[in-house]
């Protein structure tokens, strides 16, 4: 059984069928609508070996 199948079986198995209109928008909400840009891929891939973080309170949001 695939992964789709499964998560389909879950679905159906587990969620009334009252709720699985708000479960579908809410998963709509995090599929990408757009292809990312060339420079958007850089930028995530220069993060892939970061291990320096900065608090909240340390953010200059001015």
């Amino acid at each position: 059984m695939s992964t789709r199948e499964m998560i389909c079986n879950l679905v159906s198995d587990k969620i009334e069928s009252k709720d699985l209109e708000l479960l579908y928008g809410l998963v709509l909400k995090f599929i990408p609508t757009d292809i990312p840009l060339p420079d958007e891929l850089e930028a995530i891939a220069e993060t892939d070996n970061e291990t320096e973080f900065i608090t909240f309170d340390k953010v200059n949001w001015n």
